[in-house]
């Protein structure tokens, strides 16, 4: 594959940011060498500890390192841009699993990660008014740079903290997993934090659980999606088919609680997110050029941290069937 070269990133004019041209360094956006799993297998000290801190599928192994003692791993010796059908499985396995995958000094174009996450399941389609790659309007782009005609490369974001949510709760079937692929790491902040939402669920009193095991919550469609603006309810408790793991689908943006007026749905939104929102359940991830994460939107909350500085993400977002996920209906 070839080398990425910062120059061609979008096919546009040079991005500026405050009026400044931005000059990116391209050794940092060099291809990665090929995974060495191979070696380790022939070193056999160095293989026993492979194996034992790897994600094993009978067709392939992960070397990885827990980011958080309760969920997410970092995954090593991997080339993202050699997807098969089996590492696919492995790495839906993993997700499923670990809720969080992290891959470092990955170099991806836009192809790469529309082939990526296409092997992993169907791609949503962006919303209208969100920008996008050009020749793949799935991989969409989240930066606050613009070109020199003045237009914004990617959705027009601030530099503010976002409120904690998860992707798409607003539709009929949101999206199961997202990708993010960092092109450009701000000087200060910019990182994504995340929520463990079943450790919210476990930290729950037990009546408190029984409680509202059968409530159903509201969501609207946010501002930049040009949807109908009909309220969507999904199930305030979600459970895994595969792996029997109960979460919370609730975040600050839920609009309200089946059943419950406004006053008694905001205080049990309230007081189930004290228990959600607990500083231990929390990661927060700080990003270097050729991250690329894939998390599980059921199990996780996720929001940008205020930051300074250039900052540019792409994102997709993939379906998957009810079989091995939990998926709100």
């Amino acid at each position: 594959m070839r080398p990425q070269n910062p120059a061609n990133i979008l096919r546009t004019p040079r991005p500026q940011i405050l009026g400044q041209r931005l000059h990116h360094p391209s050794h940092l956006l060099a291809r990665p060498q090929r995974p060495r799993s191979a070696r380790l297998l022939r070193q056999p000290q160095r293989s026993l500890q492979y194996l034992q801190q790897s994600i094993w599928n009978p067709a392939m192994t992960f070397r990885t390192t827990p980011l958080t003692p309760n969920y997410g791993v970092e995954v090593h010796d991997i080339d993202l841009t050699q997807i098969n059908g089996e590492m696919a499985e492995a790495l839906l396995d993993a997700v499923n699993e670990h809720a969080l995958l992290l891959f470092r000094r990955q170099s991806l174009h836009d192809e790469d990660i529309y082939t990526l996450s296409a092997a992993l399941g169907p791609v949503a389609e962006p919303a209208a008014r969100v920008n996008h790659s050009p020749r793949f309007k799935e991989v969409n782009y989240l930066s606050n740079l613009n070109n020199d005609e003045g237009t914004f490369i990617g959705a027009p974001i601030t530099d503010n903290d976002s409120s904690w949510h998860t992707d798409q709760a607003f539709r009929k079937n949101p999206a199961t997993l997202s990708t993010l692929f960092c092109i450009i790491a701000p000087e200060q902040g910019g990182g994504t934090s995340f929520c463990s939402t079943h450790m919210g669920y476990e930290a729950l009193p037990k009546t408190l659980k029984k409680h509202i095991e059968n409530m159903r919550v509201k969501y609207l469609p946010g501002k930049i999606h040009e949807v109908e603006p009909l309220v969507v309810t999904h199930p305030l408790v979600l459970t895994s088919p595969s792996t029997g793991r109960k979460t919370l689908y609730l975040a600050p943006h839920t609009r309200g609680i089946d059943g419950l007026d406004e006053a008694e749905s905001q205080a049990l939104k309230n007081e189930l997110l004290t228990y959600q929102l607990r500083p231990q359940h929390i990661y927060q991830h700080n990003y270097r050029m050729g991250d690329m994460l894939i998390y599980d939107n059921a199990q996780l909350l996720h929001k940008r941290d205020a930051y300074k500085g250039p900052r540019f993400l792409k994102i997709t977002r993939v379906f998957l069937s009810h079989d091995r996920f939990a998926i709100p209906d």
